[in-house]
This record gives C-alpha cells, sequence and structure tokens, in this order.
C-alpha cells in the first residue's frame, strides 16, 4: 500500500502536522490504494478538482467545480430549505441507531466529558477520545468491536466564534461510529456505505447536493486517511480510516485498524431543519424562553440571508473582522451598524444557550470553573456569558438557563 517512497517522506515528518500534510498528498495521488473509490463509483460519484481550494472531491453532479467548503465561495444554503422529513436533534441520534444497530453496531453511553482516564487531555474533545489511549493501543479491550457513542465533547479554540457564525458551539454532541480490528476484518467500503446510507436514506441528504472530501488526519503517532461529507456549505461528518502508525523507523500497518467517524448531532440537527442556524435546532426551547425574557424579536427573513454568509465571520480565518463584517453587510445591501444592531444582540443570546450547557455538563462530570488547568476554560465562558447579560442590562439568571 505504502511504497519505498512513501514510506521515506513519512519518516521525514516531524511532528503529526507535517505527517497529515504528506500523507494527505501521497492518499490522493492513489486514491484506489486508500479511499472506498469503488463504491463511491457504484453510487455514481465521480471524482473532480476544486478551483477555489485544490481538494480533491467526489460529485455526483460532473460539472460541479468547486468543492462546497464555505469557505469556497458558497458560505451556507441551509436557513430556510428544510428536508422532507425534519429530524429534531434527539431525533438525529434516534436515527443513527435505526440504520447502524442492526448493521452489527452496538449503541452504548457517553463518558464523561472530563477525561480523568486521559492522561494527554484534560477533556473529551471527540467520541474517539473516550477510547484513548488504552483501547487505540490495545492495552484495554473496546466495549464493542463495531459500536456507536452520542459522546458530548468540549472545545474551548473557537469560543469567540459562537453565536456568530452560526455554526461554533463549545459544547456538543459528536455522534462516533468506531470499529476496532485486525486488519482481516477490516472492511473500509462497508464502513462507507454505512454512513452514507445513514445520511442519505436516513436522514435524507440529496446525492446531487454531497460532496465528499479527501483528506487525511494525524494524532498520537497513528494516521490514516479521511473523508469529509459536505452538502449546503456544512461539514456533517468525517470519517477517518486510522491504519498506520509512525515509528521511529518508519511508519508501520496497524495491528488494530481503528475507524473513527464524528458527526456533529448539532449540525445533522441544523441541516435537517432548515433553520438560520445551529442554536436553533438545538435549544429551540430554551431560545423561545430567552428571547421571552430579553423581548429580542429574530428578524427572521434578514437572519435567514444572514446565516449564507455568517460563516466569513470566522475569526479564526479572518485577519481584519471590521472589513468581514462590512463584506457582509455589502452582500445584504444594509449598513454595518444597523446590521449589527440586529444580529448582535441574538449572538449573544445563542452564546448564553450554549455556554449553560456546556457548564452544565463539565460541573455534572466534574469540573469548577477557576484559575487552574482546564477550569479556566469554564471561567472564561462563564464570564462571557455574564458578560452578555450585563452588556444588554438583562433581566437572565445564568443558572436557571
Amino acid at each position: 500500500m505504502l511504497s519505498d517512497e512513501d514510506r521515506t517522506q513519512l519518516k521525514s515528518a516531524n511532528n503529526d502536522k507535517e505527517l497529515k500534510k504528506i500523507f494527505k498528498v501521497i492518499a490522493s495521488k492513489n486514491p484506489d490504494e486508500f479511499f472506498p473509490t469503488q463504491e463511491l463509483r457504484q453510487l455514481g460519484y465521480i471524482r473532480n478538482h476544486c478551483e477555489c481550494c485544490g481538494a480533491y472531491f467526489w460529485t455526483t453532479v460532473k460539472e460541479r467545480k468547486v468543492c462546497g467548503d464555505p469557505a469556497c465561495g458558497e458560505g451556507f444554503q441551509v436557513a430556510g430549505k428544510p428536508l422532507p422529513h425534519k429530524l429534531t436533534y434527539i431525533e438525529v441520534w434516534k436515527k443513527i441507531v435505526e440504520v447502524l444497530e442492526p448493521r452489527g453496531y452496538k449503541p452504548i453511553k457517553r463518558y464523561p466529558c472530563v477525561a480523568r482516564w486521559n492522561p494527554t487531555s484534560e477533556f473529551t474533545i471527540a467520541s474517539i477520545s473516550a477510547f484513548q489511549p488504552y483501547v487505540i493501543i490495545g492495552e484495554v479491550e473496546p466495549p464493542a468491536k463495531k459500536l456507536i457513542i452520542p459522546q458530548f465533547c468540549l472545545r474551548f479554540n473557537d469560543i469567540e466564534n459562537v453565536g456568530v457564525t452560526g455554526s461554533h458551539n463549545t459544547g456538543f454532541v459528536m455522534i462516533g461510529q468506531h470499529q476496532f480490528v485486525p486488519p482481516e476484518e477490516w472492511h473500509q467500503g462497508q464502513l462507507f456505505m454505512d454512513m452514507h446510507d445513514y445520511i442519505s436514506l436516513g436522514v435524507g441528504a440529496s446525492k446531487e447536493e454531497l460532496t465528499i472530501h479527501e483528506d487525511s488526519w494525524a494524532g498520537g503517532g497513528s494516521f490514516g486517511c479521511s473523508l469529509e461529507f459536505f452538502s449546503r456549505g456544512v461539514e456533517l461528518f468525517n470519517q477517518v480510516y486510522t491504519m498506520f502508525e509512525q515509528t521511529p523507523n518508519g511508519p508501520r500497518e496497524l495491528k488494530l485498524k481503528v475507524l473513527d467517524m464524528g458527526l456533529g448531532q448539532e449540525r445533522v440537527a441544523w441541516f435537517s431543519q432548515g433553520t438560520p442556524n445551529i442554536y436553533e435546532a438545538t435549544f429551540p426551547y430554551v431560545i423561545s424562553k430567552l428571547r421571552e425574557r430579553t423581548k429580542i424579536e429574530l428578524d427572521f427573513e434578514l437572519y435567514n440571508k444572514f446565516s449564507k454568509y455568517s460563516a466569513y465571520l470566522n475569526i479564526d480565518e479572518v485577519d481584519d473582522m471590521e472589513a468581514a463584517w462590512e463584506k457582509v453587510a455589502k452582500e445584504l445591501e444594509i449598513q454595518v451598524e444597523d446590521l449589527q444592531n440586529t444580529i448582535l444582540p441574538m449572538t449573544a443570546i445563542y452564546s448564553i444557550a450554549d455556554h449553560a450547557r456546556t457548564l452544565l455538563f463539565a460541573i455534572n462530570d466534574g469540573k469548577l470553573p477557576s484559575n487552574v488547568g482546564g477550569g479556566y476554560n469554564l471561567r472564561v465562558i462563564l464570564r462571557r456569558a455574564l458578560s452578555f447579560i450585563d452588556k444588554f442590562d438583562w433581566d437572565i439568571n445564568i443558572s436557571e438557563v
């Protein structure tokens, strides 16, 4: 599977970032070796090259030249476009159980979001984190060879994006589809088909609107190729096929091959319902109560238009945020000040809802806001939520949210 030249290049990597970059090039040069191309072609997909970012992607639309990532000029196209059968937030999980349990996947309960078992991470940041490091390295037996898990995760690298981009959370449920098997039991094509059936037949996503990106992943000394599923500008999930480990002598095939698929439960609910953003789909009751308490009315006509361009306000990808707001306002044919006066109070409400849920799970699982370690992240989001309440002079008790 790996040539001598490939092994030499991979051995030269000094860190996971370099390893991921090198392997992505190798995998894309040999897609039939690393990706489930037979199944993709059987489903009617063809391989194209994005004229915007240069990534390789699969689509059923021959004329499609852009990969579907919101950064490639298309933004989000979710608002006001619900799927024929809208799934509630809870139904997203129930549907994956309905589709995958008969195929041999065991549904298991979530692990704590405070990762006391993991010496390398304070919080559970992904569904696979529930099994790191000991299951992954073979020291502990997995709960099942094939499983699905609704894992609540915490991430604090995008705090300023929460409420603004419409797609970011500090706490979220990553539904994991995982498999831990020796090479002779590894069937990559079937693993791909299981999730393609879920999103197309279970959720109801149109194949014509799906784009499937080729990518790679590396972390903790292991690496593999991955496929990212996009539709209407939203990355719905990412299926990682972890097949190799990096050693001092270069790469070698893992004795235990690992499937690491992570699906955003909030994102699929948003995508299915066609709401203006992820928060309206995830917290409908809480958002409704906060609007009543604050007397804030959502201008749905404006927000539906704004949601398409909200991806352009990602603070991690924008050097000049003022210029980014001006660009969005120009697209909407509205003054920046008028746009912000309408949008920012709602972004505050969305942030309060998100941060309150994150704090609830973290405190329940044994972590308090503090000035030490991971507790500092909780302190930051608590102070951010309280600052919004003070800024707008709202009568909101965060403990009631």
